[in-house]
């Protein structure tokens, strides 16, 4: 049969996704053994109930065995220990107190007992995230002690006694638990395999997404480029036809003053041969300069500075990172000035600052974190700050590697295409314009990037 649920190969790092598995693991083990540990008043009420004549003593025995549990709780997590071996420990001795009170209580008080294991035992594995080896351990140990305790106690009576009181339906659920125990290991590291294909998807989109707008950014200045090498040809051509016109003029000239001569040429003819070879160095000197005009391209960036507000740029490149932003779960937040900040840069070029600056943000934070935008005017300058609050930051010397990767400025055509370059690119295009790009990361103020451009 074909599954149809199968993940497709994909090149998963292993460390990554062990690390992940132990995160879930860990989590789930606390609250497993946390729940087990507060469990004691129940069985301690079961003791009242049930065992009226010897509640005391299963007790102190109960709280003997609580203490342990805690005891290598706490001490495993001060020694770093697996979660596993915690784990192990913890529901070892719990189950091992339960399967031994089960063993010693009397026949006809026990169905309470089995049925109350039972459902721990079911929602142990129902809760945790562990290796299914470890489910049919701890049901094989707690067989053993049941069975052990019950025959020492009970020579005479039957195995079918046991049975019959509850023990029947706790081995059954145990049994069954276990099948839950793989069922659920299996889903939990699926489910880890698929998230971890997720976000790496998410995060190449980030960088596809990048890379388009890149691209658009390079179409819009070779747009430019193109209408103004447009205009410059069209100029030179207007200028050609204009000479080209005076030079059909003298021709018309020269003709009708040969028409008006019939004899062999004279110093006449040779004035107006003189005038065509004067027309042909012209054109000559206009082809020349049309084909100065086809390698004008230098390939340098030249910008075109014209003044506009800033702060309807800023909330479009806000926007148009929205998707990438939620693919992230960042929560964009954006605070702009009322009123209009007037810049004197280009436009085209700050468009490519901003999104560079905000998209590179959003891949490197923190998942699920916010980040809030502000724009206005202050001292003179405009300032657009881009705040970060977090426990994780990037951290001040990663940012200082991501800043410093472009050290030339005719770098950034080459550089364009790999990953990590945004940062650079745009801390070198806004010093190009005359701005400051500076930024800072730590626990107390997060992630913190701030643009400034003189105010027009």
């Amino acid at each position: 049969m074909i599954d149809y649920h199968r993940i497709p190969y994909v090149n998963i790092d292993r460390s990554k996704l062990n690390n992940e598995l132990v995160k879930r693991g860990a989590y789930y083990a606390n609250v497993a053994v946390w729940t087990l540990m507060f469990s004691l008043p129940l069985f301690w009420l079961l003791d009242v109930l049930f065992m009226k004549e010897d509640w005391m003593f299963l007790l102190v025995i109960r709280i003997i065995f609580f203490s342990i549990s805690y005891f290598f709780y706490i001490f495993g997590t001060k020694k770093r220990w697996g979660y596993e071996l915690i784990l192990n420990l913890v529901v070892g001795i719990n189950i091992a107190l339960v399967s031994m009170i089960c063993g010693i209580v009397p026949v006809t008080t026990g169905l309470p007992y089995y049925l109350l294991a039972a459902i721990m035992m079911l929602l142990l594995n129902t809760i945790l995230f562990w290796r299914p080896l470890f489910a049919q351990l701890h049901a094989a140990i707690s067989f053993t002690i049941i069975l052990f305790m019950y025959s020492l106690n009970n020579e005479t009576a039957s195995y079918a006694s046991l049975i019959s009181n509850g023990g029947g339906v706790y081995f059954l659920v145990a049994i069954f638990s276990i099948v839950i125990a793989y069922n659920r290991y299996q889903i939990v590291k699926r489910e880890t395999e698929k998230n971890l294909i997720i976000e790496e998807s998410n995060r190449r989109l980030l960088e596809q997404n990048e890379k388009i707008n890149d691209q658009h950014h390079i179409i819009e200045e070779k747009n430019r480029r193109l209408k103004e090498l447009s205009d410059y040809r069209q100029n030179t051509l207007n200028i050609m036809i204009h000479d080209l016109k005076n030079f059909i003029g003298s021709n018309q000239i020269s003709i009708d003053l040969i028409n008006r001569k019939s004899s062999n040429l004279t110093s006449d003819q040779k004035e107006i041969l003189s005038y065509i070879t004067m027309g042909n160095e012209k054109l000559h000197y206009l082809s020349q300069k049309l084909a100065e005009s086809a390698e004008a391209d230098s390939g340098k960036i030249t910008y075109r500075m014209e003044q506009f507000d800033i702060i309807p740029e800023v909330e479009k490149a806000a926007i148009t990172l929205v998707d990438a932003a939620s693919i992230k779960q960042v929560n964009l937040q954006v605070h702009l000035s009322p009123s209009e900040v007037m810049v004197n840069i280009d436009k085209i070029f700050l468009r490519h600052i901003l999104f560079k600056l905000l998209s590179n943000v959003i891949r490197f934070i923190q998942k699920g974190s916010s980040v809030s935008i502000h724009a206005n005017d202050l001292d003179g300058a405009c300032i657009i700050e881009i705040i970060n609050k977090t426990n994780n930051p990037i951290g001040m010397e990663k940012l200082d590697e991501y800043f410093s990767r472009l050290t030339n400025p005719n770098q950034s055509d080459v550089a364009i295409n790999h990953s990590g370059m945004g940062f650079s690119i745009a801390k070198q295009l806004t010093e190009d314009m005359g701005g400051s790009l500076t930024y800072e990361s730590n626990v107390t103020v997060g992630n913190y990037f701030k643009l400034k451009f003189k105010l027009a």
